[in-house]
Order: C-alpha cells, then sequence, then structure tokens
C-alpha cells in the first residue's frame, strides 16, 4: 500500500469549494476538508463510479499533514480495496491514491449535494448518523 507524501495538499473543484463553504457556514461541518472526507469515504462505501471525474482546474483545500492519519489509512485502505472489487490497476504512489481520493470526494459530495437539497443543518446531521450507521 502506497502512502501518501505529508507536503500532498487535498485539493477541490470551484463547485466542491462553494458547497464545502456553505456546509462549514452552516455548521454542519467544523472544516471543508471533513465534508470533502466524509463525501470521498460514502463514494467509496456505495462504490460510484469516478469514470470522468476531471481533475484539472482544482484548488488547494488543505495539506494531508493536517489530517488525522488515521483518516489517510482509512481512505488509503479503501482505495486499495474499492480498486481491486471493481479489477481496477492499483495505484502506483501516493499521488494517485491522493487523486483517486479526490475524485471520489468530487462525486460522493455531487451525490450528497443533491441528497441534500433544501434540508437544514440539523437534517443534514442526522443523515450523516444514519450513513455512518450503515456502514
Amino acid at each position: 500500500m502506497q502512502r501518501i507524501d505529508p507536503s500532498l495538499k487535498i485539493y477541490a473543484s470551484e463547485t466542491s469549494r462553494n458547497y464545502l463553504q456553505v456546509l462549514k457556514d452552516n455548521k454542519t461541518f467544523e472544516r471543508m476538508v471533513d465534508a470533502y472526507l466524509f463525501a470521498a469515504a460514502f463514494a467509496i462505501k456505495e462504490d460510484f463510479s469516478i469514470y470522468g471525474i476531471n481533475l484539472s482546474n482544482r484548488q488547494d483545500l488543505i495539506n494531508i499533514s493536517q489530517i488525522e492519519p488515521e483518516v489517510i489509512l482509512a481512505l488509503t485502505a479503501g482505495i486499495y480495496i474499492i480498486c481491486k472489487k471493481n479489477s481496477y490497476p492499483q495505484p502506483s504512489d501516493g499521488k494517485e491514491v491522493l487523486d483517486k481520493i479526490c475524485q471520489y470526494a468530487e462525486v460522493g459530495l455531487r451525490e450528497l449535494k443533491e441528497r441534500w437539497q433544501g434540508k437544514v443543518s440539523n437534517q443534514i446531521q442526522a443523515d450523516i448518523e444514519r450513513i455512518i450507521n450503515n456502514l
């Protein structure tokens, strides 16, 4: 399993950053990156397709070193498991692992945004609890 260099940055599309800011502002998540990584875990769990998720024109969100190592380890393991399950090539280095995490975060956030449309913070938090309890 390839490790992600702690100096690398998690990056998000402008559309995702805008929604992440909404989730932070309404206090659904304390940090934008927490929502982004939750979206990645959700997308991995649901086995969403990342086909066609473009990684260009992204903006830095946070350094990997600012994320709890256990979170990065769990997401990295999830990437390897989903690649094996779907017969995709295993990531060749930590940068590729990070790229896949960001791709899953993008698709997961898009799905969650649709799922949470019209809901207020406490309704979203209740849904997050349901998602976590169904892992």
